[in-house]
Formats: C-alpha cells, sequence, structure tokens
C-alpha cells in the first residue's frame, strides 16, 4: 500500500529550477524535561487516584516507516523530535492530504514515591488514539492499542526508580476492511486525523483493582423501586490469592448515604473477575431532560483490613419503553427530542479537542435548545459525563461506518465490528443520558445493491443486537439507516431491532433511482409512511437531516444560507407531523473535514473542499441564520410530551 508523504512532500511542474548548495543545519534539539504527572482531571467517574500524563512530550514524523528499523523506542538523544502538548494531531491543520502515516510520541517522567510499606504497581490508560498504538517502556514493548475512539489499558512494566521513557508509536494508516476509513484505504466521511487524540492517564495500584463499575437502574414501572444492578470487576495484581471486601456507598440529593457492604470474594492471584451484585432504591428521583438527577456511587475493595482502591460512577434512574406503535417512552412520557448532531473536528486541534473546545460544543448544544445528540463514533468520555448533568440524551453509534455487504460477508469484519460495539457498550452502559445503542451507520447503502440486506448484514445485526443486549437491555438498539425512493423498505433482519435511525436527505441528494428525478422534500412525508407501515413496532427517529450552506444568497439556489434555513424548517415539519416519528437531529451541529473534493452535494461555486457546510455553525464558530430558526422550534419544544 502506498504511503503519502508528509505536506513538504516535493512537488514536480513548471517554475524556476530549485537552487543548489548546503543543506540547512537542522533544528537544536528541545530541552529535556522529565516531570511527575499530575492531579489534573477531565474525567469525573473513574478511580479517584489517577493522575494525567500531560506536561511536555516530544513528537516526530515517521511516514517513511523507518522508526522500528531506527529504534526510536529506545532513543536517549532529542535530535529529530519536537516539543508538544496532549492530546496532539499531527495533521491537526491540514485540509489538503488527508494522509495516512505513522508518528512517534515520547514522554520522560517519574512517578511519585510509594507510601512506607506499600507496594505499588502502575497502569496507564490511553482514552483514545488514532487509530493503532505500539507503546514501549524503558525501551522494551509493553503492548498495543486502539482503534480510535476507545480506550485501552496497559501494565507499566519495567519501571525504575528516578527516570522512566515512555514511547508511542501511533498509526492512521487504514486498510480495506477498516470499520470506519476503509474507503481508498483511508479515506472516509470524516478526516482520518493521526495521533494521541485523548488523555493518557497512569495510577497506582496497590494488590487489588477495581478496573470498572457499571451500574444499571431498572424500573418495573415509574412509580416502582428501582433495582440497581452493579458490576464490579476486579483484578487482583498479586501473585496469591486474596479475600477482597467490597463495599458500596450511594449518596444522593437530599439523601443520606447509604453503605452496603457485600460479602468476602476470593480472588485468584493474577486474576479478573466480575463481581455482581445489586440494591433498590425506594422512591427514585426519576433523570430525564430538564431534570438530569443523579446519584453517585462509590465501590470500594479491601484485603487485610486495608482499603487498596476504589471508583465513583455518577449513574441516573429512568425508564425507557418502546410501544407496541413505534412510540417510545421515557418515565412514562412520550419523547418528542430535537438536537444535533457532532464530530471532533476543529481548525486549530483537529480531532484533539481540549476541554474548552469541548465546553463549547455543549454551550452551543444548550444554546440551540437541543435535547439529543448523536456522533458517528464514541465521544470524549467527559462529553458524556456533560449530558448526564445537562439532560441532553445521546444517541450512541458504534465506530463501524459505511461498511459494504461485500466487506460485512467477511466473518473476520464482522468479529471487528462486534467487538468494537461491545467496547462501546462496555464504556458507556452506566450514564443515564444513554437512549440507543446504534450498529453502525449508513451500512450496506450502496446503490448498486438496491440497499438490500446481505447474508453478512443480517448476521452482525442478529449477533450484535445479542450481544447489545447481553450488556445492557435498558436502552434500544438501533441502526442508523440511509433512505431512498425505490428501495425496499422492509426487511425481516430488522425485525431484531427496536429502533431505526433514517437519513433525510430528500430533496438534497437525488435519493431516487437514477429513471426518475430527483427526490424531492415533500416526498419524504409518504416515505416514513410506508416504512412505519411496514415495520410498525420498530421505533423511528429522524437521526440526520440537513443542507450544505456557505453564504447568502437566493433561496432557490442550493448552497445558501437561505436554502437550508427553508429545507431545515420544511423537514423538521414533515418529521413533527408523523406521532410515531420520536426525533430528529440535523446534521450537523458545526461544521468539519470530509475529505478532499468534497461538495456533499452542493454546487461547486459554493462548496468550500474539504469542509462538510451542513453544519449550523461554520467551522470558525460563526452560527447560520438556521441555528437561529431551528432554535425558536426546539426552545419551545417539550422533550416529553
Amino acid at each position: 500500500m502506498a504511503v503519502l508523504a508528509g505536506p513538504a512532500a516535493a512537488q514536480t511542474g513548471g517554475g524556476p529550477p530549485a537552487t543548489t548548495g548546503p543543506a540547512p543545519p537542522p533544528p537544536p534539539p528541545p530541552p529535556l524535561k522529565v516531570q511527575q504527572p499530575s492531579k489534573k482531571k477531565f474525567i469525573r467517574e473513574g478511580q479517584p487516584n489517577r493522575l494525567m500524563l500531560g506536561g511536555t512530550w516530544y513528537f516526530r514524523q515517521d511516514d517513511e516507516l523507518q522508526g522500528e528499523r531506527r529504534r526510536y523506542f529506545a532513543q536517549r538523544s532529542l535530535v529529530g523530535w519536537t516539543a508538544i502538548g496532549l492530546p496532539h494531531n499531527w495533521n491537526a491543520t491540514d485540509t489538503v492530504l488527508d494522509a495516512q502515516g505513522v508518528g512517534w510520541y515520547r514522554k520522560e517522567f517519574k512517578l511519585p514515591k510509594a507510601p512506607r510499606g506499600q507496594r505499588r504497581r502502575w497502569i496507564v490508560r490511553f482514552e483514545s488514539v488514532n487509530d493503532r498504538a505500539t507503546v514501549w517502556l524503558n525501551g522494551k514493548k509493553i503492548g498495543v492499542g486502539g482503534p480510535s475512539y476507545l480506550p485501552f489499558e496497559l501494565d507499566l512494566k519495567g519501571l525504575r526508580k528516578g527516570r522512566n521513557r515512555l514511547v508511542v508509536k501511533v498509526s492512521n494508516r487504514r486498510g480495506l476492511y477498516d470499520l470506519t476509513h476503509w474507503k481508498g484505504y483511508g479515506r472516509g466521511d470524516w478526516w482520518n486525523f493521526g495521533g494521541i487524540s485523548r488523555e493518557i492517564y497512569v495510577r497506582p495500584v496497590d494488590t487489588v483493582d477495581i478496573q470498572d463499575l457499571a451500574v444499571i437502574p431498572r424500573l418495573r414501572c415509574v412509580r416502582c423501586s428501582a433495582r440497581v444492578d452493579v458490576h464490579v470487576v476486579l483484578r487482583n495484581v498479586s501473585r496469591g490469592a486474596r479475600r477482597v471486601q467490597l463495599a458500596l456507598l450511594l449518596r444522593g440529593k437530599g439523601r443520606r448515604g447509604q453503605r452496603i457492604e457485600l460479602s468476602p470474594r476470593r480472588i485468584g492471584g493474577g486474576s479478573t473477575r466480575e463481581i455482581l451484585t445489586s440494591f433498590r432504591i425506594r422512591r427514585p428521583r426519576l433523570w430525564q431532560p430538564g431534570r438530569p438527577r443523579l446519584y453517585r456511587l462509590t465501590a470500594t475493595a479491601a484485603t487485610d483490613g486495608r482499603r487498596r482502591s476504589s471508583f465513583l460512577r455518577l449513574f441516573g434512574v429512568r425508564k425507557i419503553q418502546r410501544l407496541r406503535d413505534g412510540r417510545v417512552l421515557l418515565n412514562g412520557h412520550q419523547l418528542q427530542l430535537r438536537g444535533a448532531s457532532v464530530n471532533e473536528d476543529e481548525p486549530t486541534t483537529g480531532s484533539a479537542l481540549t476541554q474548552g473546545q469541548r465546553s463549547n460544543q455543549l454551550r452551543d448544544l444548550r444554546e440551540l435548545g437541543a435535547t439529543i445528540t448523536r456522533a458517528h463514533y464514541p465521544l470524549h468520555p467527559a462529553f458524556l459525563e456533560a449530558c448526564d448533568r445537562l439532560g441532553i440524551m445521546f444517541w450512541s453509534v458504534a465506530p463501524v461506518y459505511q461498511l459494504p455487504n461485500a466487506s460485512l460477508n467477511v466473518p473476520s469484519v464482522r468479529r471487528a465490528a462486534i467487538a468494537v460495539t461491545r467496547r462501546t457498550v462496555l464504556r458507556d452502559r452506566s450514564h443515564p443520558s444513554l437512549l440507543a445503542w446504534s450498529l453502525g451507520n449508513e451500512l450496506a447503502q450502496e446503490v448498486s445493491d438496491h440497499a438490500a440486506v446481505g447474508p453478512g448484514f443480517a448476521r452482525y445485526i442478529a449477533t450484535g443486537a445479542r450481544a447489545i443486549r447481553k450488556l445492557d437491555d435498558t436502552r434500544l438498539v438501533a441502526l442508523d439507516r440511509h433512505a431512498r425512493i425505490g428501495e425496499p423498505t422492509y426487511s425481516p433482519a430488522f425485525n431484531t431491532l427496536d429502533a431505526l435511525g433514517i437519513h433525510d436527505y430528500f430533496g438534497w441528494y437525488r435519493t431516487a433511482p437514477l429513471s426518475r428525478p430527483p427526490s424531492s422534500s415533500d416526498e419524504f412525508g409518504p416515505f416514513l409512511d410506508g416504512l412505519h407501515a411496514a415495520h410498525p413496532q420498530t421505533a423511528l427517529f429522524v437521526t440526520e437531516f440537513g443542507a450544505e450552506a456557505t453564504g447568502h444568497g437566493p433561496e432557490a439556489e442550493r448552497g445558501t444560507f437561505e436554502f437550508q434555513t427553508r429545507y431545515v424548517l420544511e423537514h423538521l415539519a414533515i418529521h413533527a407531523s408523523k406521532p410515531y416519528v420520536n426525533s430528529s437531529l440535523n446534521w450537523a451541529l458545526k461544521d468539519f473535514r470530509v475529505s478532499p473534493g468534497w461538495i456533499g452535494g452542493n454546487s461547486e461555486k459554493r462548496s468550500t473542499p474539504p469542509w462538510h457546510n451542513k453544519g449550523l455553525i461554520d467551522e470558525s464558530g460563526v452560527p447560520k441564520p438556521a441555528f437561529f430558526a431551528l432554535q425558536t422550534i426546539f426552545r419551545r419544544t417539550r422533550p416529553l410530551r
């Protein structure tokens, strides 16, 4: 597979001949900084003793794939390295190449000394790399991780007293069966950013580690007591078996703390065990948009009468119910959600968003009046925590994007898709804002197949739905699907789903066979009726609709603000007229990069490749007129009828 060079790649063509002479001297190496991790955290939930491995890192590009041969993982010198901070994308400001490549990251650090009498091991957690990583500590490989958007953890084996060196090789090179960027070996419908796009944490472990705490509340009826199922994942890092005492501490606003002691559990040396338990809340305060009431649950693990580990989780109690006519209730009230989807892309930082940039996204959603949001992949955990606090529901899509039937017929591709779907659920199943688990976005949409559901696709839906419900059966299992005239609206494969997310681009894209004129906006209502008749019990959500816009002009001209405003208002009115449509999500909140040459249905004179211009806010942060038009309606639409 050819590897594209970076922006400094030589170009050929006309112009004066290149001048000859001695090459300029290389820049001096940056000063070496050996730093301790900080107590700063962007993610509230998790182990409270986590430390952020931030500060000064060092980076070098390796698109020629020479790093391992030259042993970048064991270099002492900083010649050729550049000082940077994390998170970081090496192509954050690129708007031309969308290239695949490899980058190396390096951190020189010291860890705090352990208290007297305590033996510590350390674990490093990567919240996300784009797309895959290989990790070395002090010159020795300790593991691999990926893909993008999902966390992974490694033991820091081979730590030394004093100075240590962590080196991470990151690749965003893609293959034909990549789950999100398979088109053209790296091209997808969002930019192929490369780097360490989210924070890195380290934590000390003494004997026993609580790796995860999942909280899944259940309500038999809205006024019933809640049964709260708790999953505690414990790892014994010592060699011998240990008797572990677990305790849970529940706190809620306006109530006294409740402590729950579990019977001691035996965990073998070097092994991991999941402990399942439950408790009841007699009169729970329910979570919903407008009243996002949260509880705090802390799990602690002790051995030999001494606390070894703890984990904090915030959760909410609510009941999601699908009726036989396709309507969805939250706490006994029908959903009427409005919002916009988001993408992690900023002109200066790429997908490596800062906490301030995430806060701006959430501020814009609140200003819009959004009560639901969505993305094509798992977002930063701090974003979901904020949705929990703010009462914004979230439609979660596994990072499985536009795979054709030919790919889904390959067993290894389906296994990989199931694996990332399971990891998505395991990471996020405690968030009360999460409404639905979608198995993927616009799968098997190829026109040549007339959107037929191939055998591999059908197997993926069935297997994926079972895998999700085994981990969490309190949310909707869904699929995000394109909509086109002339293609079958019924498939028996969809009967195993609770919901379909429908993408409404009638009157923008052709969405119709070549034998007839392009679709028009007024045809989407009858299309929805036909889809509802084909799957009357399946809940329907409009999870995408929108039109590109880059400037003022005639209302009839595609690509103008005026056209976009009229378009989104017309389509929102169609959605609102259907009592079985549970939500409308504009695609998207803000413009982002797609691929070189992107037009997106716009006219060439109005498009601004590679920017996707269907956003309600342009890439520089300026709202378009359609933002304010939707804001007026969203703010007066009650999320629960």
